[in-house]
């Protein structure tokens, strides 16, 4: 990565950047920090990823997308170069190194932007983030991080620079000792530092209360509908505030916690019936969905479509998820290389004791199966966030 930045004139150099990091909720965290910057008169550049239809949805600034020219004028430099080279960038690095680019050619004040898999090895480590926020410590990328939290939590903390400002949005206490070992400047943990004073569903999201080092808020519409997406938008608040060294305005907070959107982030589409796609897509994110589930509807998912990539286990997936006997389960398959054969899925849904298991390949055909089945009932689209993609404007036509 540090050669691909030193082909485009180490474009890292001219930014500051705001890494957000973590397990789950890093995409939710990050669009709320951006915005929250924006409202305190900072220009913001955002990355995020992965993207649920384009790949140019990664890289933007306020509500400007990067262009087609855009993209192919950053990109060309380094791509004659790789193409040069014994061993060539990854796709993430070269969209991480574009997006690095196109933001410091113009001139924002700050960078937001979300990691990768995470870990020292991350492309965006070699950013030199002067604030970190950490969402959450759960198991993921087994295949390279470990299989115990303790094993991810180190990873996490390898991408945070020496002397930065750590956010920390884990609550658990035995996950903290690697973010405090890496020397930050500072570091807030949430619970302590920050944290939610309550939160609860009201129509169409949440009313939350929050502290922060700075302040205090009271009784804030936040639309989003499911219980972590307080936490998410807690952490971005704390970092927002670490950045600026000030509390952000009452009013800023209230305006931009009532206009944030997170697209396939359990996002409520009403087709015949309630139809939530969120793109969970390990055990702790199913769980959160489960639990979101029942709050929000009082009850599980009568049909789940499902769809999952990567070497993540199905049935771990699938039994934090609450999956039961007489749930309906249609198996997919999201437009990836990386996706979990079909077959290996649905022995993996009966292995966790479902009766009724269906497969259908095309991630909107099995959307357009389930919503057939929902007649009022309450269904959900999940595993994956490249799922999630391809699931969205399906299900939305079916709303329309």
């Amino acid at each position: 990565m540090e050669r691909l930045l030193g082909v485009l004139g180490h474009p890292e150099r001219q930014l500051p950047v705001v890494l957000v990091a973590g397990t789950n909720g890093k995409s939710t965290t990050a669009r709320v920090l951006a915005r929250l910057l924006e409202g305190s008169g900072l220009r913001v550049g955002l990355y995020t990823s992965p993207h649920l239809h384009l790949p140019h949805e990664r890289i933007v600034i306020g509500d400007t997308t990067i262009t087609d020219a855009e993209l192919a004028s950053v990109l060309g430099p380094a791509v004659e170069h790789e193409r040069e080279g014994s061993k060539p960038a990854s796709w993430f690095e070269l969209m991480t190194a574009a997006a690095v680019r196109w933001f410091a050619d113009q001139g924002v004040d700050v960078a937001v932007v979300e990691t990768g898999l995470g870990g020292s090895g991350d492309a965006t480590a070699a950013l030199g983030a002067r604030v970190v926020a950490v969402t959450s410590v759960g198991i993921d990328h087994v295949e390279y991080f470990g299989a115990t939290r303790w094993d991810n939590a180190v990873a996490e903390a390898g991408a945070i620079p020496v002397g930065a400002a750590v956010v920390l949005g884990e609550p658990d206490a035995a996950m903290h000792p690697p973010f405090a070992a890496v020397g930050p400047s500072s570091l807030l943990i949430t619970g302590h530092d920050f944290g939610v004073v309550a939160d609860s569903p009201v129509a169409a999201g949440r009313s939350v209360s929050l502290f922060t080092p700075a302040a205090t808020y009271d009784e804030v519409f936040l639309s989003l509908l499911a219980p972590w997406q307080t936490a998410s938008a807690c952490v971005a608040l704390a970092a927002a505030e670490t950045w600026l060294g000030a509390a952000v305005d009452d009013r800023v907070v209230r305006d931009v916690f009532a206009a944030t959107h997170a697209p396939g982030r359990f996002e409520l589409v009403h087709t015949p019936g309630p139809l939530v796609v969120d793109g969970a897509h390990n055990a702790a994110a199913a769980a959160a969905l489960s639990c979101g589930l029942r709050e929000r509807f009082a009850r599980s998912a009568s049909t789940v479509v499902v769809g999952m990539t990567g070497e993540r286990d199905p049935k771990t997936f699938l039994s934090a998820l609450g999956v039961r006997p007489a749930t309906r389960v249609i198996c997919t398959s999201p437009r990836t290389t990386r996706a979990v054969p079909i077959g290996a899925l649905a022995a993996a849904v009966r292995a966790v004791g479902v009766r009724t298991v269906e497969i259908e390949a095309d991630v909107g055909a099995a959307v357009r199966h389930a919503a057939h089945h929902l007649d009022g009932a309450v269904g959900v689209v999940t595993g994956s966030l490249y799922v999630a993609g391809e699931a969205l404007p399906v299900a939305r036509s079916l709303a329309s």
